[in-house]
């Protein structure tokens, strides 16, 4: 195996170990799902220049996605249904939640 291969397999095995979900992606598109109170994965590790699409599968509960600490990404206004994309094209952690339901968070990680 690649040095890189190994190190991803490494950052997705502690990842897990530590209870949480992620998903590792070259550039292209990835999908973050609104379900069920949660964000799925919780965590995503992208290359620059890959587009996120949020889709909103709750039914009738209503979710938003806003971004906090220093790396942010246009919010995203309160839906329960359809998607919305962002492209990240600088490196960096980006953490987000919905503000209508506290525990709701995820992380995108850029490289």
């Amino acid at each position: 195996m690649k040095p890189r291969s190994i190190s991803l397999l490494a950052l997705a095995a502690s990842s897990l170990a530590i209870g949480g979900s992620v998903a590792v992606s070259e550039a292209g598109s990835r999908t973050v799902t609104l379900r069920d109170i949660e964000f799925s994965p919780e965590r995503l590790s992208i290359s620059k220049g890959t587009t996120v699409a949020f889709k909103f599968r709750d039914g009738t509960t209503v979710h938003d996605v806003r971004s906090t600490g220093s790396k942010r990404f246009k919010p995203i206004s309160d839906r329960s249904s359809g998607s919305v994309s962002r492209t990240f094209t600088s490196a960096g952690t980006y953490r987000y939640v919905c503000t209508l339901h506290p525990g709701m968070s995820g992380r995108i990680t850029v490289r």
